[in-house]
């Protein structure tokens, strides 16, 4: 028997022990979910772009990829172009290229199947789809109407579910994967909310299940018995009255019995619940795997095929035991490998100190394609452009010299990590006595701790890759001139705006009484909220946690919070990010009071006038000790101003060039660190990514066929 050799091999030993499913045989126990990911919205075919994605995280040594979901009829339509469709002929070829760079890495890849039933849009393409369901009902997705599906229909959705998977074989796949959860076609009919049918596919669980397993049936006739067929489950619906894990456990138990699938995907929620899917940062931590280990003690009294389980798992010993313990076979950490490829290698070599973490955030990955673009992450910004910024792209320097960095937060951080990472000897000089910036005034927000991992994760990687940090230091222009630095790059953030600027009224500069010491920004309130009284009104012109999350971090402390906001919706801009829900679980259970479609007229002592935007009459008149204004930040580029044109290579980047969202921010800094910031090449022209033929091959260091 061989000895281990790997500190992970050690430290984790059920994770990277081999895992058998069918006939392969995955390397270790860490996975990562399908997840859609909009790199095929041009022709819903692969291409370079999903190819090097996967590569990349091949690469870094995961066991098992399952892709983006793929559309198996014509009739399925998602958001909008996004999706692959994999009923077409000519995902055979490109498929196969995406298998072979995923095993040259050691890595195995299956393709899951879907059919979106009534959560698309009938407008989603080209032309216009009708949306089918198990029964006549109005989408939760996009409020359209779906029409209860035939069963010659079925016939033809199982029909196209074994053309796809034949599609996959043929491609190289190592299986398929059928979805049967999150509220699409299948999972509605496994759903007694949705599936309202009185004929022998409704009413009872033998019914329930029965389309689902014609079409497991067709794919199985179809691929034959050594082609792996898996099924992913919503254990619950996470809706009131929906199915939760003990009937859904039941009902996994009966499409097993049927000797079809070699592996259940457990996961959770639909589109009634869409944040149960890809829960944000406010859930805690392994929610959902109790119930995923019943679910694989049920399975296991009647088969030995694996179970995978979901559920914010992020702590590498707490996955271990999860399979050292049998609560699962395989563990999902699919956003903590968008967030580091290279997050099973490092588990393996014992480089845990240089892992960067998922903050949960939802702001790159989902958030973007739910408004029509691919995903990326906020802390990876090179995720979804791995041609251009992966791994196998950071060059060493031509000529190493030596860079300041002025500027601790997020984006001098990552500029000076990267300067570093292609040999320049660098320094970072911040002012405050921690690095980090606003984010960890962000960290501070109620369920938002996970953003401290921003600059723990950076300070430990600038520490171990050399570069010399100096705290509680502040330099002015002479100073940074004296350092003599080959090239200088200022960081120096933002400065919150107290004038009460609305872009409602944008001929107004500045509301009248703001100028008062009862008025503060966020970040003074969250500095020192000793400073604010007991009741306290906040203006919000942000509409997302930087407004909402302060007005519930002060409910905290027990003051009276009022919310004005300049949005038709409280806080809207959560909705991308999934957390609106369980933020208004919260704030109004905590007792926010709140007023939409208003502003500030004038602050006068302790009266605020208010207006309706929409009539321009004045509205209430609130009395409050404090007043909180959350409307922008105004560039702290002051220092820059004065340095133009006395140093030679000065780049201002991050709030200080621009206050932008964080993943913006972080963008910039490696643009910096690379030295693209003034090179008319650093764009990526739409569509540029998405070609097909790029060589991934040579330019990775594939050694495999």
């Amino acid at each position: 028997m061989n000895q281990p050799k790997q500190p992970g091999e050690l430290r984790y030993p059920s994770l990277f022990t081999p895992l058998k499913i069918g006939n392969i045989t995955i390397r270790n126990r860490l996975m990562q979910t399908a997840h859609a990911k909009g790199f095929a919205s041009a022709d819903g075919l692969t291409n370079d772009r999903d190819i090097h994605y996967q590569a990349e995280r091949a690469k870094g040594g995961i066991g098992l990829i399952v892709t983006g979901a793929r559309h198996v009829h014509p009739q399925s339509t998602g958001p909008n172009r996004s999706l692959a469709r994999g009923n077409r002929h000519e995902m055979i070829e490109r498929d196969a290229e995406m298998v072979r760079a995923v095993h040259s890495f050691g890595g195995r890849i299956f393709a899951q199947l879907i059919h979106f039933g009534p959560q698309g849009r009938s407008g989603a393409l080209d032309d216009y789809r009708v949306l089918v369901g198990p029964s006549t009902m109005k989408s939760p997705a996009y409020n359209e109407w779906a029409r209860e599906i035939t069963k010659a229909e079925m016939d033809e959705v199982s029909d196209h579910f074994a053309l796809a998977a034949c599609n996959a074989r043929a491609a190289g796949f190592d299986g398929v994967e059928l979805h049967y959860s999150h509220g699409y076609l299948h999972q509605q009919f496994l759903s007694f909310v949705y599936n309202k049918r009185t004929d022998e596919y409704g009413g009872s669980l033998d019914n329930i299940v029965r389309f689902p397993i014609e079409t497991m049936q067709r794919v199985r006739d179809a691929v034959g018995p050594d082609f792996v067929v898996g099924i992913r489950v919503s254990l619950d619906e996470c809706t009131v009255d929906g199915m939760h894990a003990d009937t859904a456990i039941q009902m996994t138990r009966k499409m097993v019995e049927t000797g079809l699938i070699d592996y259940v995907s457990a996961t959770a929620g639909t589109y009634a619940a869409h944040a149960d899917q890809i829960p944000p940062g406010d859930y805690p931590e392994n929610w959902l795997v109790e119930d995923g280990a019943r679910l694989r003690a049920a399975l296991r009294e009647i088969s030995d095929i694996p179970v995978f389980i979901v559920g914010h798992i992020v702590d590498p010993d707490k996955a271990e035991a999860l399979v050292a313990e049998g609560a699962t076979d395989m563990v999902a950490m699919t956003r903590s490998q968008i967030a580091d490829p290279q997050f099973c290698n490092k588990l393996l070599e014992g480089r845990e100190d240089e892992i960067t973490h998922c903050i949960r955030c939802n702001q790159a990955c989902i958030a973007r394609l739910m408004a029509g673009n691919a995903i990326s992450c906020v802390v990876n910004p090179a995720a979804g452009r791995e041609q251009r910024f992966g791994l196998h792209t950071l060059q060493a320097a031509g000529q190493p010299g030596s860079w300041l960095v002025v500027g601790g937060g997020p984006a001098g951080m990552k500029a000076a990590l990267t300067l570093r990472q292609r040999g320049h000897q660098v320094t970072l000089v911040e002012r405050a006595a921690q690095l980090g910036g606003q984010t960890l005034l962000a960290a501070q927000l109620p369920r938002r701790q996970k953003f401290g991992f921003i600059a723990r994760d950076l300070e430990r990687q600038l520490r171990k890759a050399g570069v010399e940090i100096c705290l509680n230091t502040a330099m002015d222009a002479e100073a940074i001139i004296g350092a003599g630095a080959d090239g200088v790059i200022l960081a120096t953030g933002s400065i919150p705006l107290k004038t009460a600027f609305t872009s409602t009224r944008p001929a107004l500069d500045r509301v009248p009484g703001t100028e008062q010491d009862n008025v503060h920004s966020v970040i003074e309130a969250l500095q020192a909220p000793e400073r604010l009284g007991k009741r306290v009104v906040l203006f919000d012109e942000d509409g997302g946690r930087y407004a909402l999350g302060t007005a519930e971090f002060l409910l905290d402390r027990g003051h009276e919070v009022h919310l004005v906001s300049r949005f038709t919706a409280l806080a809207p801009n959560l909705a991308l990010t999934l957390d609106l829900p369980v933020n208004y679980r919260h704030v109004f259970a905590k007792g926010l009071r709140y007023t939409l479609n208003s502003w500030v007229r004038r602050i006068d002592g302790g009266r605020a006038q208010l207006l309706n935007l929409f009539t321009d009459e004045d509205s209430e008149l609130l009395e409050a000790d404090s007043f909180i204004i959350a409307a922008g930040h105004q560039p702290d580029d002051a220092l820059y101003r004065q340095l133009q044109g006395r140093i030679e290579r000065l780049y201002c980047i991050g709030d200080a060039n621009l206050p932008r969202p964080l993943q913006d921010s972080l963008y910039e800094g490696m643009l910096a660190g690379r030295e693209l910031l003034d090179d008319p090449a650093r764009f990526i022209e739409q569509g540029e990514l998405e070609g097909f033929g790029a060589d991934w091959h040579t330019a990775m260091g594939a050694t495999g066929s």
